[in-house]
């Protein structure tokens, strides 16, 4: 079989493309051989090339970066079964004649994802590539469709509950501390779903008034309300075959729980305005990470909505239960954020990194990253490049003999915290004040620069 390209998702969903010629270019571009009409593709935004009966892909200065199962890539060679992701579009490359292909069930250490097994070989040449297509989307090959980094022991757990949890079509729980990819493993369990092929949709209960979050829920008649000048489907219309992702669900206001419920137990609802009943067909991936349990026994949380949410439960570890992570994680995003750069992190910058607690968790981390990427002055972060509280935490761990300027600097911030906090009588708020810095700041600072217990024996 030669060499091709089969669509799994995006705009050419479906199509297979052989690769003939010694250089294959995708992009937005009509002149393209695989053109796609996605606004997350630049013009000329990859290519395949083949040399020697070998084949590589190549980024072309793209805005939003070519992935390779998972992975950002400048160059890399393809093998049998890996993942290209250009903007919206997931492509699979196939090449059944490949001699020297590595077994898909053992990838290489750095891969961050699994491949399609090589027992897809046959199937492409007996059946054809649209069969593949069709069995990949339908999710009944090894969990593998994925952008989580990471392979520690707390994230091999994540990942096998994901896959026993996607082909299933049971309501499922993420919850996990702010940061920790909630959106992510979601995405994850549709990707590797039946549902695949169908839309996955997110939805933030918490960012959006009860009024709004309704319409943006359950869409709305012309006329509604005021400013309802055309009929509008909600997310739950617009996600029908597919997913949808409750994102901060414990957020929903009471009125909204019972109207999710029905929605949940009946599969179906009416628009804010409408009377005729709609049916969907979705799946709910909710998250959150707020205490539900708390809630439902005060009385902010419906019972019975909590029975129908709590179907199966996805737990995400932090950060800082799964330090192993932090470096494969920051070359993650310094790739990402390079926009073409090859950004290297120094031994001691990583050091650093590892050292700090990331209560953002793998969010904080990418925003530290990319600063770092942005606002230093080479192709090399160094400590330097780091935000404050990053480095404040790491250097009042060392002996001041490790770092003389920081540690003086440290220094300097402990006894004007102090003496803030003796003349404010122990009062965080006031010492706060006194020092023209807010309250939240201070209690970061009193953590990282460890002065919790001695703050308190004062």
């Amino acid at each position: 079989m030669c060499a091709k390209l089969l669509v799994l998702t995006g705009p050419r969903c479906g199509e297979a493309l052989p690769i003939e010629a010694a250089r294959l270019t995708i992009g937005r571009d009509a002149s393209s051989d695989l053109s796609i009409g996605d606004r997350l593709l630049s013009r000329r935004h990859c290519s395949v090339e083949r040399a020697e009966g070998r084949f590589t892909i190549r980024d072309l200065g793209s805005s939003n970066g070519t992935y390779v199962n998972g992975i950002p890539v400048r160059e890399r060679p393809l093998v049998h079964g890996d993942r290209i992701r250009a903007g919206d579009s997931v492509l699979l490359f196939l090449h059944a004649d490949e001699a020297a292909a590595p077994p898909a069930a053992q990838p290489p250490a750095d891969d961050r994802t699994a491949r399609i097994p090589v027992d897809a070989r046959p199937r492409a040449e007996d059946r054809g590539s649209a069969v593949i297509v069709a069995e990949v989307l339908a999710g009944r090959m090894t969990f593998q469709a994925h952008e989580i980094v990471g392979t520690s022991a707390p994230m091999r757990l994540v990942y096998d509950r994901i896959r026993k949890v996607a082909p299933a079509e049971c309501t499922v729980l993420v919850r996990g501390e702010t940061g920790t990819g909630k959106e992510l493993a979601a995405r994850a369990i549709h990707e590797n779903s039946p549902r695949a092929r169908r839309p996955f949709v997110a939805v933030n209960c918490a960012a959006l008034t009860e009024p709004l979050l309704e319409s943006e829920l359950f869409g709305h008649e012309k006329g509604a309300f005021t400013g309802a000048v055309a009929l509008k489907k909600g997310k739950l219309e617009i996600a029908d075959g597919g997913t949808i992702f409750l994102d901060e669900v414990g957020e929903l206001a009471p009125a909204l729980q019972a109207k999710l419920l029905r929605a949940l137990q009946h599969h179906e609802f009416e628009r804010v305005g409408g009377t005729r009943t709609i049916k969907v067909n979705v799946r709910v991936v909710a998250a959150t990470n707020a205490d539900l349990e708390a809630a439902v026994a005060a009385g902010r949380f419906r019972q019975d909505l909590w029975y129908r949410l709590n179907v199966v439960v996805l737990p995400l570890p932090p950060l800082r239960d799964r330090r192993a992570d932090i470096p494969r994680l920051a070359a993650h995003f310094a790739a990402k954020h390079g926009a073409g750069r090859d950004v290297e992190i120094s031994p001691e910058a990583l050091d650093v990194l590892c050292a700090y607690d990331w209560p953002g968790n793998v969010r904080e981390l990418e925003n530290a990253i990319q600063r770092a990427v942005v606002l230093g002055g080479e192709d090399r972060i160094v400590p330097d490049d780091l935000p404050e509280p990053v480095l404040e935490s790491a250097m009042a761990a060392r002996s001041p003999s490790d770092a003389p300027y920081h540690q003086h600097v440290l220094e300097a911030k402990r006894r004007l915290i102090l003496d803030a906090i003796e003349r404010s009588g122990g009062n965080c708020s006031a010492a706060a004040r006194l020092l023209g810095i807010n309250p939240t700041y201070l209690h970061r600072l009193l953590r990282t620069l460890r002065l919790r217990e001695l703050t308190a024996r004062r």
